[in-house]
């Protein structure tokens, strides 16, 4: 079945939907590597030459699939935090951590994110996908500091940064190849197994705790 190519934003948008959802779903069971436009085309249904119609990439749909699941998490969290009645440095980072864990997807996405869908790209396809990122960034930063307003705004930004990283170097260790995980399963390579939602837990809330340097940022 071969799409007719899309004129209106309705029906683009449509149609991307239905690529993202196929390289949703394609990313859910095997590696990103493992992966190719063919097998995104086939599973949305469209001929691989329509494909590039909307995307010219694979980096390129799984950015744009990265930006969705980015924007559902925040809304997650968004909703999480209003419920929170007297906000905490812990009951914040469980609330990040509960809402995280609920979206393995997005946890594998930015693993590979700096590392694998930041290449290969245009420099118009980059500046188009960091601009996509302002929005989110601005409504993350914002939220943690009216949240918690002992970090400043500059605080909280580094937050965000921090937050990521430790989520995509987190992951990983946590989740590693079946092989790997029968060799921990030796008792003298126990310390080397990383239990994800705990550690990040912990960690976050340490992140969290407003430094003397941070109640002296500008707000």
């Amino acid at each position: 079945m071969n799409w007719q190519r899309a004129r209106k934003p309705a029906q683009k948008a449509e149609r991307m939907t239905a690529i993202l959802d196929a390289a949703a779903s394609l990313f859910d069971e095997k590696e990103l590597s493992q992966i190719s436009m063919r097998d995104v085309a086939e599973r949305a249904g469209v001929g691989k030459a329509s494909l590039y119609h909307y995307v010219k990439t694979k980096e390129e749909v799984f950015l744009s699939l990265y930006g969705h699941e980015l924007q559902s998490w925040l809304e997650g969290i968004e909703k999480r935090l209003d419920r929170l009645r007297k906000p905490t440095p812990e009951r914040v980072a469980a609330a990040l951590v509960d809402e995280l864990t609920s979206r393995p997807r997005l946890c594998r996405l930015k693993v590979v994110l700096a590392v694998v869908l930041e290449r290969n790209l245009s420099d118009e396809a980059i500046t188009e996908f960091k601009e996509s990122l302002l929005e989110p960034t601005d409504r993350f930063v914002t939220l943690i500091h009216q949240t918690l307003p002992q970090l400043s705004l500059a605080a909280a930004k580094d937050f965000l940064f921090q937050y990521h990283s430790v989520v995509a170097g987190l992951w990983p260790m946590a989740h590693p190849s079946d092989q790997v995980v029968a060799i921990l399963e030796e008792p003298k390579y126990s310390d080397f197994r990383v239990d994800f939602a705990p550690l990040l837990q912990r960690t976050l809330v340490k992140l969290l705790q407003p430094s003397e340097k941070g109640n002296s940022d500008a707000k």
